[in-house]
């Protein structure tokens, strides 16, 4: 028993050297500058968390809904996949707002917000937004229908049994390093004191 867990020990210790260890040359380089948001599973949950724009139409769809997830995707995935320039992306140093999805811009009568957070449950509750990373990067929600656009995270907002809001995303790169980066923002739904 002791055996196999010194093996492994030794085996994670290699992988990690194997990680750190390079030669530190190159012939060119590319940087993609992403960022994929996952929202966690279940549009039947007391909180319901639905695409709000239709990312089919155009090329750069930003959300995307598949079964119980909504994905989001910085510049669109249709855009990245359409494109061999490694500039697109995100600059650095910058604060984007994206209040629609990018495949409502040509439509008559867009639908505002990437997202849409609905109160299935049986009580009111405060909805807010958190982003936990090791990065310099900031991701924030706002409702788009405040003139504010004040981020959830620092106003959350109240919504009764049946009420939603439709949300866009803040994404802030001030100091981030170039590159591909996979963020997680968790939406919180707190039951009020009524």
């Amino acid at each position: 028993m002791k055996r196999r867990t010194l093996l492994a020990g030794l085996g994670s210790l290699t992988a990690a050297n194997s990680l750190i260890v390079g030669s530190g040359a190159f012939t060119s380089i590319s940087a993609d500058r992403t960022i994929n948001a996952e929202i966690a599973d279940d549009n039947r949950a007391l909180l319901a968390i639905h695409e709000r724009g239709d990312s089919r139409y155009g090329v750069g769809g930003r959300s995307n809904e598949s079964g119980d997830t909504v994905t989001f995707s910085f510049p669109g995935v249709g855009r990245r996949l359409n494109n061999d320039d490694p500039g697109v992306g995100l600059g650095v140093d910058s604060v984007y707002e994206f209040t629609q999805d990018s495949g409502e811009a040509d439509s008559q009568s867009p639908k505002q917000g990437l997202a849409r957070i609905q109160n299935q449950g049986t009580q009111s509750v405060e909805v807010y937004s958190v982003h936990e990373t090791s990065s310099e990067l900031e991701i924030e929600l706002f409702d788009v229908t405040n003139p504010d656009r004040t981020a959830l995270r620092d106003d959350p907002t109240v919504m009764n049994v049946g009420d939603h809001v439709d949300v866009g995303f803040r994404i802030r790169t001030t100091g981030t390093d170039l590159g591909t980066h996979d963020e997680t923002l968790t939406i919180v739904a707190e039951a009020t004191d009524d």
